[in-house]
Protein backbone atom coordinates (compact mmCIF):
# COMPACT_ATOMS: atom_id res chain seq x y z
CA UNK A 1 0.00 0.00 0.00
CA UNK A 2 1.26 3.37 -1.02
CA UNK A 3 1.07 6.65 0.76
CA UNK A 4 -0.63 9.70 -1.31
CA UNK A 5 1.71 11.88 -4.25
CA UNK A 6 1.91 14.61 -1.68
CA UNK A 7 3.01 12.50 0.97
CA UNK A 8 7.41 11.99 1.00
CA UNK A 9 6.79 9.04 3.22
CA UNK A 10 5.76 5.73 1.50
CA UNK A 11 5.13 3.19 3.63
CA UNK A 12 6.35 -0.30 1.98
CA UNK A 13 4.19 -3.65 2.70
CA UNK A 14 4.69 -6.96 1.01
CA UNK A 15 7.97 -8.37 -0.12
CA UNK A 16 9.91 -5.45 0.93
CA UNK A 17 10.52 -4.31 -2.49
CA UNK A 18 8.11 -1.59 -3.87
CA UNK A 19 8.54 0.81 -7.23
CA UNK A 20 8.45 4.65 -6.10
CA UNK A 21 8.52 7.06 -9.06
CA UNK A 22 10.98 4.53 -10.75
CA UNK A 23 13.14 3.68 -7.62
CA UNK A 24 12.95 0.62 -6.44
CA UNK A 25 13.05 0.82 -2.18
CA UNK A 26 14.54 -2.20 -0.16
CA UNK A 27 13.09 -2.62 3.33
CA UNK A 28 15.95 -2.08 6.10
CA UNK A 29 15.83 -4.38 9.52
CA UNK A 30 14.09 -1.99 11.26
CA UNK A 31 11.32 -1.87 9.01
CA UNK A 32 10.61 -5.25 8.51
CA UNK A 33 7.18 -6.45 10.05
CA UNK A 34 7.59 -8.22 13.25
CA UNK A 35 11.37 -9.56 12.59
CA UNK A 36 13.23 -6.45 14.13
CA UNK A 37 14.49 -9.09 17.67
CA UNK A 38 14.67 -11.99 15.48
CA UNK A 39 18.52 -11.65 14.69
CA UNK A 40 19.53 -11.22 18.33
CA UNK A 41 17.27 -14.15 19.43
CA UNK A 42 18.98 -16.22 17.00
CA UNK A 43 22.30 -14.79 18.02
CA UNK A 44 21.94 -15.38 21.60
CA UNK A 45 20.71 -19.13 21.39
CA UNK A 46 23.68 -20.08 19.07
CA UNK A 47 26.49 -18.27 21.22
CA UNK A 48 24.78 -20.62 24.13
CA UNK A 49 25.36 -23.98 22.21
CA UNK A 50 28.81 -22.55 20.93
CA UNK A 51 29.99 -21.72 24.15
CA UNK A 52 28.45 -24.78 25.93
CA UNK A 53 30.28 -27.06 22.84
CA UNK A 54 33.71 -24.80 23.63
CA UNK A 55 33.72 -25.93 27.23
CA UNK A 56 33.12 -28.95 26.92
CA UNK A 57 35.77 -29.39 24.53
CA UNK A 58 38.41 -27.68 27.17
CA UNK A 59 37.07 -30.01 29.91
CA UNK A 60 37.64 -32.91 27.54
CA UNK A 61 41.38 -31.58 27.55
CA UNK A 62 41.31 -30.72 31.31
CA UNK A 63 40.22 -34.22 31.79
CA UNK A 64 42.90 -36.21 29.60
CA UNK A 65 45.67 -34.13 31.13
CA UNK A 66 44.59 -35.09 34.92
CA UNK A 67 43.94 -38.84 34.06
CA UNK A 68 46.93 -39.03 32.03
CA UNK A 69 48.97 -37.73 35.34
CA UNK A 70 47.12 -39.34 37.31
CA UNK A 71 48.29 -42.57 36.11
CA UNK A 72 51.92 -41.63 35.60
CA UNK A 73 51.82 -40.38 39.32
CA UNK A 74 50.82 -43.77 41.21
CA UNK A 75 53.84 -45.15 38.70
CA UNK A 76 56.03 -42.31 39.64
CA UNK A 77 55.29 -42.34 43.38
CA UNK A 78 55.86 -46.25 43.84
CA UNK A 79 59.42 -45.80 42.25
CA UNK A 80 60.05 -42.93 44.56
CA UNK A 81 59.27 -45.07 47.64
CA UNK A 82 60.82 -48.17 45.75
CA UNK A 83 64.66 -46.77 45.54
CA UNK A 84 63.86 -45.53 48.96
CA UNK A 85 63.54 -48.75 51.06
CA UNK A 86 63.95 -49.85 54.84
CA UNK A 87 67.67 -50.45 54.37
CA UNK A 88 68.66 -47.30 52.17
CA UNK A 89 71.65 -45.46 53.34
CA UNK A 90 71.62 -41.99 51.58
CA UNK A 91 73.01 -40.51 48.24
CA UNK A 92 69.48 -40.33 46.99
CA UNK A 93 67.83 -36.68 46.53
CA UNK A 94 64.25 -36.95 48.94
CA UNK A 95 65.85 -38.51 51.81
CA UNK A 96 65.85 -42.16 53.36
CA UNK A 97 64.27 -44.52 53.60
CA UNK A 98 60.97 -42.77 52.53
CA UNK A 99 57.90 -42.64 54.61
CA UNK A 100 54.13 -41.97 53.15
CA UNK A 101 53.95 -38.80 53.56
CA UNK A 102 57.27 -37.78 51.42
CA UNK A 103 55.57 -39.94 48.98
CA UNK A 104 52.59 -37.80 49.08
CA UNK A 105 54.56 -34.80 48.99
CA UNK A 106 56.34 -36.25 46.28
CA UNK A 107 53.53 -36.75 44.78
CA UNK A 108 52.04 -33.37 45.04
CA UNK A 109 54.83 -31.60 43.55
CA UNK A 110 54.54 -32.73 40.26
CA UNK A 111 50.69 -31.66 40.19
CA UNK A 112 51.20 -28.74 37.90
CA UNK A 113 47.58 -27.41 36.85
CA UNK A 114 45.69 -29.71 39.32
CA UNK A 115 44.16 -29.03 42.64
CA UNK A 116 46.17 -30.02 45.49
CA UNK A 117 43.36 -30.16 47.57
CA UNK A 118 41.53 -32.68 45.73
CA UNK A 119 44.54 -35.48 45.20
CA UNK A 120 44.82 -38.44 47.61
CA UNK A 121 47.91 -40.54 47.85
CA UNK A 122 48.08 -43.97 49.88
CA UNK A 123 51.44 -45.60 50.38
CA UNK A 124 51.39 -48.96 51.92
CA UNK A 125 54.20 -51.99 52.11
CA UNK A 126 52.76 -55.27 51.17
CA UNK A 127 52.75 -57.77 53.00
CA UNK A 128 51.37 -61.16 51.17
CA UNK A 129 48.12 -61.26 49.62
CA UNK A 130 45.80 -58.79 52.07
CA UNK A 131 47.91 -57.90 54.84
CA UNK A 132 49.57 -54.04 54.96
CA UNK A 133 52.50 -52.27 56.86
CA UNK A 134 53.33 -48.88 57.05
CA UNK A 135 56.57 -47.49 55.01
CA UNK A 136 59.30 -47.92 54.61
CA UNK A 137 59.38 -51.10 53.00
CA UNK A 138 62.22 -54.26 53.22
CA UNK A 139 63.82 -55.08 50.40
CA UNK A 140 62.33 -57.77 48.30
CA UNK A 141 58.67 -56.60 49.29
CA UNK A 142 56.07 -54.73 47.18
CA UNK A 143 55.69 -50.87 47.72
CA UNK A 144 51.86 -50.30 46.87
CA UNK A 145 50.81 -46.57 45.96
CA UNK A 146 47.58 -45.16 45.09
CA UNK A 147 46.48 -41.85 43.96
CA UNK A 148 43.25 -40.58 43.68
CA UNK A 149 41.94 -37.12 41.90
CA UNK A 150 38.18 -35.40 41.92
CA UNK A 151 38.05 -33.92 38.43
CA UNK A 152 35.40 -31.16 38.63
CA UNK A 153 34.47 -30.26 35.18
CA UNK A 154 33.56 -26.47 34.23
CA UNK A 155 31.08 -26.88 31.55
CA UNK A 156 27.56 -25.74 32.31
CA UNK A 157 24.87 -28.04 33.40
CA UNK A 158 27.51 -30.90 34.11
CA UNK A 159 29.78 -28.51 36.64
CA UNK A 160 28.21 -29.72 39.79
CA UNK A 161 29.27 -33.21 38.83
CA UNK A 162 33.07 -34.78 39.48
CA UNK A 163 35.09 -37.70 38.12
CA UNK A 164 36.95 -39.61 40.75
CA UNK A 165 39.64 -40.59 38.76
CA UNK A 166 42.24 -43.68 40.38
CA UNK A 167 45.70 -45.09 39.64
CA UNK A 168 47.33 -47.27 41.65
CA UNK A 169 50.90 -49.21 40.79
CA UNK A 170 53.14 -51.72 42.73
CA UNK A 171 56.73 -52.11 42.82
CA UNK A 172 59.32 -54.33 44.46
CA UNK A 173 61.84 -52.58 47.08
CA UNK A 174 65.46 -52.88 46.01
CA UNK A 175 67.40 -51.43 48.80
Amino acid sequence: MFADANSRIQPIVGDGFALSGGVMKIRTVRQQNGEAGNALVEFTLTMVVILILLFGIVDIGRALFAYDWVSGAARVGARFAMVRGATCTGGVPGGCPAISSQVTTYIDSTAIGLNQNDITVNSYCRVGETGFNLLPCAPGTSVYVQVKYSFSFITPFISQYNWLMTSSSQMVVVR
